[in-house]
């Protein structure tokens, strides 16, 4: 199978290397050089252009920023004419159900599939290679790509048509803002009270208040590290596309948009490419 790679950032760049160390025949292009040079290393095919990847893929992989970055790549310059004939695009991209609608339908015109496959984990887990990947598709296009994202992810889950992958990553991304959110203003408590962090930690990770994101974010927040796995403004992003996809209805978001508020805040300030772990900088 011939796999394309586009968007090759702190997210892309581990999941394809993934790809490569299993020996999957991939292509990619990407305005870093020294990411073509790492991954050429590692056996990946280094091409020109993006309309080169799309003309030798099978399957083309999207890691995007964001849904007009997608529109622009697929529609805008009209990428999806460069595919392969019954090509599958595997857009694991975190943009808005709409626009993976919108994708899905100009790939469908010419010919070929798309699924919405968003990921949740940040960098560390795009370099295990233990993601969990939120699947949009049909039964058949998802069957095809399973083995590639069995190896990007520990867990594939299959939710639905198209968009309900990304609908599902905006449900995702609410409830890890406010964990992290809690984490952040349960840190602030513990260091008024005069805890110990570390002891802290250690007490309660394991009850109730335990979690993945108190697992991958207390020590970030207690040595002052954010450097990003998952940037504060893409997590921003995220919740914006979330809120947006909401307009039609009546449902409201009081939580998140109080955590949308700190978040805007420590933006403002110059700190959204931080860790979204940085969110405990308010606090501070």
């Amino acid at each position: 199978m011939q796999i394309g790679f586009i968007g090759l950032g702190i997210m892309g760049k581990p999941m394809c290397a993934n790809l490569l160390k299993k020996n999957m025949d991939v292509c990619i292009s990407s305005s870093t050089t020294s990411t073509n040079q790492d991954l050429k290393k590692q056996g990946a095919n280094v091409m020109d252009s993006y309309s080169e990847v799309a003309n030798n893929s099978e399957v083309l992989v999207l890691m995007l920023p964001n849904s007009q970055d997608v529109h622009d790549v697929m529609i805008k310059h009209q990428l999806y004419e460069s595919l392969k004939p019954n090509a599958i695009v595997v857009d694991m991209s975190s943009i808005t159900p709409d626009m993976s609608k919108q994708v899905a339908e100009a790939l469908r015109t010419a010919g070929s599939e798309y699924i919405d496959a968003p990921v949740s984990g940040g960098e560390e887990k795009a370099v295990e290679g233990t993601l969990s990947i939120m699947v949009g598709g049909s039964e058949g296009s998802v069957g095809k790509v399973r083995p590639l994202l069995d190896i990007m992810g520990a867990s594939v889950t299959h939710v639905g048509e198209v968009g309900l992958g990304n609908a599902t990553k905006l449900v995702n991304q609410v409830i890890v803002a406010n964990n992290i959110a809690a984490l952040s203003e349960g840190v602030a408590v513990a260091k008024s009270l005069g805890l110990d962090l570390d002891t802290m930690y250690e007490a309660i990770k394991g009850g109730l208040a335990g979690s993945s994101v108190m697992d991958a974010k207390t020590s970030r927040m207690i040595n002052d590290d954010y450097a990003p796995g998952f940037k504060l403004d893409l997590h921003m992003k995220d919740l914006n596309n979330a809120f947006e996809s909401l307009e039609s209805s009546d449902q409201s978001l009081p939580i998140t948009s109080k955590t949308k508020e700190i978040m805007s805040k420590l933006i403002d300030e110059g700190k959204g490419g931080n860790d979204h772990g940085g969110l405990y900088e308010y606090y501070k």
